[in-house]
């Protein structure tokens, strides 16, 4: 090989290199926020920007950032069974929440069996707050129970979001373990469900949550399939 063709070789192989280093900083930096490198990944990447991304960029993201836009109701063909909202109260510092509809019996006991399985104790003094969607399309429901309890600058919360089929078998997809943190500043991920749709269109439910870090927050899409739930995409949203 001439020493001209040798240039060449050697430049590719830095280049293939510094590609590869790049993709890996921004994993390291960004865990959040990983490489989209399938067809999947990037068909729901499309279609999170498409339809719960506002203005872009937004805050300290990199250049795809954007505000979340959380819709008011899951898309059309999934039924809200329970749900609930809340509304800060500065006064008192908690906020006052508001359970409207309750998960069956059976759901509400796999949920605590978790939350139980998670740290939380059987005297926990706190409130626990139940979400359920059921897709009118498929056997399964999306069901949330959130936990928390504030006291002064402190806040105790735990939290699992677990897809649930028609035989009561569960499939935990996030989750956050029994702790104390800073209510102002809270040291952890919490979950909030964004929406439940067909990305592909293919006949086939998919899970858009949010992760909510504090001061960075970013979309999970999660496929569930044949019992099992993974992700397919994390990332845009925004950080301050």
């Amino acid at each position: 090989m001439t020493p001209f063709g040798k240039g060449i070789l050697v430049a590719g192989i830095v280049a293939i290199c510094l590609v590869s280093l790049d993709a890996t900083l921004q994993t390291q930096k960004d865990p959040d926020r990983s490489p989209c490198t399938t067809e999947a990944c990037r068909k729901a990447k499309a279609f999170v920007k498409a339809h719960y991304c506002g203005e872009s960029p937004a805050g300290n993201g990199p250049d795809d950032s954007c505000e979340i836009k959380m819709p008011e109701k899951p898309s059309a063909g999934v039924d809200v069974v329970a749900d609930y909202r809340c509304e800060w109260n500065d006064r008192e510092q908690h906020a006052d929440c508001e359970q409207r509809g309750q998960p069956s019996p059976s759901v509400r006991g796999i949920l605590m069996a978790e939350l139980h399985h998670l740290g939380l104790p059987a005297d926990a003094k706190g409130q626990t707050w139940f979400t359920v969607w059921k897709p009118t399309t498929s056997d399964w429901s999306l069901a949330v129970a959130y936990y928390s309890l504030t006291s002064g600058d402190d806040i105790w919360l735990c939290e699992v979001v677990a897809v649930i089929d028609k035989h009561s078998h569960a499939v935990v997809i996030r989750e956050l373990p029994f702790q104390k943190t800073d209510i102002d500043k809270p040291d952890v991920t919490q979950w909030a469900l964004v929406d439940i749709t067909e990305i592909e269109g293919a006949g086939r439910d998919d899970i858009v949550l949010e992760g909510d870090a504090y001061e960075n927050h970013w979309f999970q899409v999660v496929r569930v399939q044949d019992g099992t739930a993974r992700t397919i995409f994390s990332g845009l949203g925004y950080y301050l």
